[in-house]
């Protein structure tokens, strides 16, 4: 009998189906959250661009099934989705990017190294927002310190309001304690640089991720590592989506202009 695999896998939602686009851009939602994140971008990006939305179990509309607890599990299952759906609709001139923010970026991290290790493919851009460079303390290591905090650190994590409605706290909080535990258990690994471009974002007021750092991410790549600082916390890009979207904009045209060697 064939043994049931520990956790549901991850699924791809396709916000557009522009079929004339240039770019496909693969992006992976923060903790709590599924592809609707990423709703708001739709308008903002031109016709240039095809979006295309992570979905995890355990939240959004895959709210019902169970969240996965294991970050290496749930990248692999990121880069299995990403593979499948270039194979069976390939991009436009294959160029394709991955964006991640906060936990959704590091699962993009190690989604993209999966995906160079296991299907030889690697994205011509990689953008990362709101996490630490992996010499610095992660996201765990802030998880870990503000455990006695508890439902407060992780409203200021999530940037939300708390719920009052207690049916509404379970289906906001489930999925969030699920990456909580994930992050507490994830066991770091010292990964090859990649050839990718690095597109790396961040808030001037992040309490989690010193901006002062972002650079240090240049040493993941053998490309070039453009940085973005704006204003804000953790959760900047909520309120910033035009500027964001438009610094994104700038250097996936650019990469897309003059790929880097691989």
């Amino acid at each position: 009998m064939t043994a049931r695999p520990p956790f549901p896998g991850a699924e791809l939602n396709r916000l557009t189906d522009r079929q004339t686009a240039r770019i496909r851009l693969h992006c992976v939602p923060p903790s709590g959250t599924g592809s609707e994140f990423f709703l708001p971008w739709v308008a903002v990006f031109s016709e240039l661009f095809d979006l295309v939305a992570v979905d995890l179990p355990g939240r959004g509309t895959r709210a019902g099934e169970p969240s996965i607890t294991d970050i290496g599990w749930a990248a692999t299952g990121i880069a299995e989705a990403i593979a499948a759906d270039l194979r069976h609709r390939p991009p436009a001139d294959g160029f394709y990017a991955v964006f991640g923010h906060s936990f959704g970026a590091l699962l993009a991290f190690e989604a993209t190294h999966r995906l160079r290790s296991e299907s030889r493919t690697e994205p011509d851009l990689l953008a990362l927002s709101a996490v630490p460079p992996p010499n610095r303390d992660g996201l765990d290591d802030h998880i870990a310190r503000n455990l006695g905090a508890g439902i407060a650190v992780i409203t200021e994590i999530m940037g939300w309001e708390q719920p009052t409605d207690d049916a509404l706290t379970r289906t906001v909080y489930t999925p969030f304690l699920a990456d909580a535990v994930a992050l507490l258990q994830h066991t770091r690994r010292a990964w090859p640089p990649l050839s990718a471009r690095l597109s790396v974002f961040g808030g001037l007021d992040d309490p989690m991720v010193d901006p002062e750092s972002l650079p240090e991410w240049g040493a993941c790549t053998t490309a070039d590592a453009r940085v973005h600082r704006f204003p804000g916390g953790h959760h900047y890009l909520r309120t910033q989506v035009a500027e964001v979207v438009g610094r994104l904009t700038d250097d996936l045209l650019a990469a897309y202009r003059s790929p880097a060697s691989g």
